[in-house]
């Protein structure tokens, strides 16, 4: 009789590797080495559950963010310089959507056309109606182009002013984000009242809306440091009332030049 033969072992399966890194996946619903869910195929159920997720998921959702934003933004500032980031909505797509949404909401409300007609009877008889016409485009396309306006202008200006002021205490990184902070906790607020702005001053809200932005992150700024940096209320006050006066001086400073320039020419 022939002796059996002895079969060897068949080979242990590979294990699947994470598509997202390339690495070997361990038993459990998260990759060990990158941290994404276990991958697999889209369906309208899981659809839902991501959409529910990003809205309603504890602190990290964007309405938990919103609500973090208007009412403790130092606490948001001191946790992200200090390192606590997870816990919250990424704040700079935050700002990047509340911007987006309000560049759309004045487009669709004509917001800037309402301070261009209020211009422009200013300088009715005093001004050629070819400059007439251009002051009413350069406000349409101050409203059209009001994300970019504010995301690569205001932002950075305002951000180096306040490093200027804070310079003991913040980085310019880190003036930057307190403005990423401040400036989506005005955009909400914005969102919320320029209905009642523009049915205030009967669709002209010129200098109102300015004040209204001023007003705002005047507040926040203040709140921020003494929330957020820990400073006297006295201390917070003439810190962010230092930085508004210089950041709405320059921010003039550059649209007075921009609307002579293109209603003028000079």
């Amino acid at each position: 009789m022939p002796a059996a033969t002895a079969t060897a072992p068949a080979p242990a399966p590979a294990a699947a590797a994470c598509p997202n890194c390339q690495q070997p996946l361990a038993d459990g619903p998260y990759c060990p080495h990158c941290g994404q869910q276990r991958p697999h195929r889209l369906s309208v159920p899981h659809l839902l559950h991501e959409l529910l997720h990003v809205f309603t998921h504890a602190d990290k959702s964007i309405f938990g963010y919103a609500a973090q934003v208007l009412l403790h933004p130092g606490r948001v500032v001191a946790d992200y310089l200090a390192g606590r980031r997870k816990r919250y909505f990424n704040p700079f797509q935050f700002l990047l959507i509340a911007v987006g949404l309000v560049t759309t909401l004045n487009l669709l409300l004509k917001f800037f056309e309402g301070t261009a007609a209020g211009v422009q009877r200013g300088f009715r008889g005093r001004m050629p109606a070819a400059n007439l016409e251009r002051v009413g485009e350069y406000f349409h396309y101050v409203g059209k182009y009001y994300n970019l306006w504010w995301l690569l202008l205001l932002l950075p200006l305002f951000a180096l002013v306040t490093w200027l002021v804070y310079h003991r205490r913040l980085n310019y990184a880190e003036a930057f984000f307190v403005h990423v902070v401040t400036g989506s906790a005005f955009h909400l607020w914005y969102l919320a009242g320029v209905f009642p702005l523009l049915w205030l001053t009967h669709g002209n809200p010129g200098i109102y809306a300015s004040s209204f932005q001023n007003l705002m992150l005047l507040v926040y700024l203040v709140l921020v440091g003494r929330q957020g940096l820990q400073l006297s209320w006295a201390g917070a006050i003439w810190r962010a009332t230092a930085v508004m006066a210089l950041g709405m001086a320059l921010s003039w400073a550059i649209n007075y030049v921009a609307f002579r320039w293109y209603v003028f020419g000079q």
